[in-house]
């Protein structure tokens, strides 16, 4: 991931970032149609099967922040209030950031937030929240109107029902919710167990009841630490969707979750930046669906002042498994060996960024 320097954002950006999006979402049937993307170049590292990456949640580790993803839905299954809260178990110290239903997420084609599945379905927040925020997160603990209001009703937690129930309600009562859950785990895992499918989440109940108890108690121990994702609201057609402001976002992550932050070698599939640099919007989104639709996890940073001639396919470092990693991605691109570099050590690469220049390959003519 490429740490950015702190500068205010530029509506510019944020214009070419909303095009980018709705163009995206209107081709996006078009280009899916494709294997790959290429320029036809002779000497292009020719593209490998991307090995079988495990999604599964591994055993929760415990030795540093945990990271929770606690999601209210609607009687529509619509995710109308979101929050991913850490918590560190040695200090008890919790961080709760709190999520625009809205958010636009790096999916192709693009999606809300509050348009993904819950933790028993295919398509969840969890990757591409990861890609987005460049943290690691454990677990999903999805709650529906019904659970949400058994939790409430559960903990004594003395909150109107009908209010708690609203969205717009959920940050107001969260940690007065939060802080009266069971102090044994075992006890929260009843809880839960209780609430049945109304209560879905992505690891076991044990391990999701382990890790709302350290937050419960985290909660009682000290005040909660909560911020908002700096985002900027934008119009795309009829819908209202919040774009992630990247540098400010990279810096909250990098204060406040810094024990989460994705490293190479994470869990799940490897993480792209693409950085148009030059390269025309044609080039930049079919790079981006194709580098999707190859498995990996796809950001695009808009973040770049300057324009360069040559696009260069940077990794994390001189190893092994990180330059593999960059000859996937040049395969899918269909670029030449020679386009792969090891990045300054003053940036932090995860996985791989992709500096798209004016040379950038354009998908080819069918």
């Amino acid at each position: 991931m490429t740490q950015a320097q702190d500068h205010r954002f530029p509506w510019r950006v944020t214009l070419v970032v909303a095009l980018v999006v709705v163009l995206a979402s209107v081709i996006a049937a078009l280009l899916l149609g494709q294997n790959r993307v290429g320029s036809g170049r002779p000497d292009a590292v020719q593209p490998t099967v991307l090995a079988d990456r495990d999604l599964r949640t591994q055993p929760l580790d415990t030795s540093r922040q945990v990271t929770v993803l606690l999601t209210l839905r609607d009687d529509d299954r619509v995710a109308v209030s979101n929050a991913l809260i850490g918590v560190d178990p040695g200090t008890g110290e919790v961080v709760e950031l709190m999520l625009p239903r809205d958010l636009l997420l790096p999916t192709v084609p693009p999606q809300r937030l509050s348009e993904m599945e819950d933790p028993t379905r295919p398509q969840t927040a969890k990757v591409p929240l990861e890609m987005l925020l460049g943290v690691q997160i454990d677990a999903l603990v999805d709650l529906d109107r019904l659970a949400w209001g058994g939790l409430v009703d559960a903990t004594d937690s003395r909150v109107d029902a009908d209010v708690a129930e609203r969205p717009g309600s959920f940050g107001l009562v969260l940690d007065r919710v939060l802080a009266r859950l069971p102090y044994e785990p075992e006890t929260v895992e009843e809880l839960l167990t209780g609430l049945g499918s109304m209560a879905r989440t992505s690891v076991t109940n044990q391990d999701a009841s382990a890790v709302l108890s350290l937050i419960g108690r985290g909660v009682r121990k000290r005040d909660v630490t909560r911020v908002a994702l700096p985002v900027t609201y934008l119009r795309a057609g009829s819908a209202r969707i919040a774009v992630a402001n990247q540098d400010q976002t990279q810096a909250l992550m990098r204060e406040q979750f810094s024990d989460s932050l994705l490293e190479p070698g994470h869990d799940g599939p490897l993480r792209v930046v693409i950085q148009p640099a030059g390269a025309t919007l044609g080039a930049s989104t079919w790079a981006r669906i194709g580098l999707a639709r190859a498995g990996f996890g796809v950001l695009v940073d808009a973040s770049a002042d300057e324009t360069a001639t040559t696009t260069r396919v940077l990794v994390s470092d001189a190893s092994p498994s990180a330059r593999e990693a960059g000859e996937e991605v040049a395969a899918v691109l269909g670029l030449p060996a020679s386009t792969i570099s090891v990045a300054d050590p003053r940036e932090s690469v995860v996985d791989v960024l992709v500096v798209l220049g004016s040379d950038a390959p354009l998908p080819p003519r069918s």
